[in-house]
């Protein structure tokens, strides 16, 4: 079960993925918006056509520096639309993709990623960089530099990188982005902590957090705290952190019940990067009493629900499921030289499962710790012939099931 709580911890954003966990930076050598770009003496490139970067005749281009690692998902799938700005606007716009990890680690990626090799991604890349990284230094990737007559334009994500942004740089000299600093600051006031409550809007430049209960070190208060993240993953984790789920299911959007004016406030549905100066918020809470997180999730909830006037709550929905039942046992032959995903009980398979959402949420009636061998499936019969070697049957049905509901409310209904 530890690792369906963990699954769920990383899916809630209690963690963030670590770009290059053991390094550390001098931060006296960083460089910052408005700053001049100094240009490396040599980089170790690859791909992309280029033998060498001529760095200053790129000054005449906007050139984006994405920093990116092989383990992270979000830089691969935006690698695709960065190849498309640069064959749109190859006069006035360079990508260099910029990694720290060494070339024969790059190079798998490249030559073994189907989705890569489908988009015909072929982006200069900067391996085993130090120096740049020196410059720019982040914890988490994608992590994005725009450069523009040799200055420092903008220190931000691969989301805010759009024809528009390029063009408006290229052409108005200038353009003001959402500030990614890793290590900036999270803290919503200079002065001194005192007991009580704040809640603000996006904060630029405040690195993104999710929530954390802790003791401050410069006063004995006890912090919880959350920085420039949507009021639905704020909602959904206090939920979890609450325990007010019954179950330890995902929360996946099909499981969510709105009883709102505008979901739209809540999650960017529309994927829109702007979204998140607009309504995205942080909180700050400093009491003087240690709780246990349960209750104290709870008391954070209620902060919400009197400064915002929103409140979350379990609810049961009638819906159309996957139902793990028991069934005969079946031998099955695995496929040769195809890799496999090990699952310690049905509780986890159930998990990991309902995360993809190839299915309808999936309920686990078999409830069993055996250790499960699952290769690659695209329907359900191709799935249920792997089950059967463990007496197990995905099955289609429909049921009541637990769901989070999230609602709205005016000070007159309390």
């Amino acid at each position: 079960m530890q690792y369906l709580i963990l699954l769920i911890s990383l899916v809630l954003g209690t963690g963030i993925l670590q770009a290059q966990p053991k390094w550390r930076p001098d931060l006296t050598k960083r460089l910052y918006v408005g700053d001049t770009f100094t240009a490396p003496s040599t980089v170790q490139l690859m791909r992309g056509g280029l033998k060498r970067v001529d760095w200053r005749t790129l000054e005449n281009k906007v050139v984006l520096l994405d920093f990116f690692d092989t383990s992270c998902g979000t830089c691969i799938e935006s690698m695709p639309k960065l190849q498309q700005l640069q064959s749109q606007y190859p006069n006035i716009f360079e990508v260099i993709m910029v990694g720290w990890q060494d070339r024969a680690t790059l190079e798998k990626l490249f030559s073994s990623n189907a989705y890569l090799k489908e988009n015909k991604v072929n982006l200069p890349v900067i391996y085993a960089d130090s120096y740049l990284k020196s410059l720019f230094p982040h914890r988490s990737v994608p992590h994005a530099v725009l450069l523009y007559q040799g200055k420092v334009q903008a220190i931000t994500t691969s989301n805010f990188i759009t024809a528009e942004s390029i063009q408006k740089l290229y052409y108005e000299k200038s353009i003001q982005l959402p500030l990614k600093d890793d290590y900036g600051k999270r803290e919503l006031s200079d002065s001194d902590k005192k007991i009580g409550v704040t809640i603000t809007g996006y904060k630029d430049g405040v690195p993104y957090q999710g929530w954390k209960f802790e003791t401050d070190s410069a006063n004995g208060l006890i912090k919880s705290s959350l920085y420039n993240a949507s009021i639905f993953a704020a909602l959904r984790a206090l939920a979890s952190r609450g325990k007010l789920q019954q179950s330890n299911y995902m929360p996946r959007m099909d499981r969510l019940v709105w009883n709102v004016r505008d979901s739209t406030r809540y999650y960017n549905f529309e994927n829109d990067p702007y979204w998140d100066i607009s309504n995205k918020v942080c909180y700050e809470r400093y009491d003087s009493i240690a709780r246990p997180d349960s209750l104290q999730a709870r008391i954070v909830l209620k902060d919400l629900e009197t400064f915002l006037g929103v409140k979350v709550s379990r609810g049961m929905k009638l819906m159309r499921v996957l139902e793990l039942n028991t069934t005969t046992l079946k031998a099955y032959q695995a496929p040769k030289d195809q890799e496999s995903m090990t699952y310690i009980g049905t509780a986890v398979f159930a998990g990991f499962t309902d995360l993809k959402e190839m299915f309808p949420p999936v309920v686990d009636n078999v409830k069993s710790d055996v250790k499960m061998e699952i290769h690659p499936y695209r329907t359900l019969e191709e799935l249920n012939r792997q089950l059967a070697t463990y007496g197990i049957k995905a099955e289609y049905g429909s049921r009541d099931i637990e769901v989070l509901v999230i609602e709205e409310f005016s000070k007159e209904d309390n």
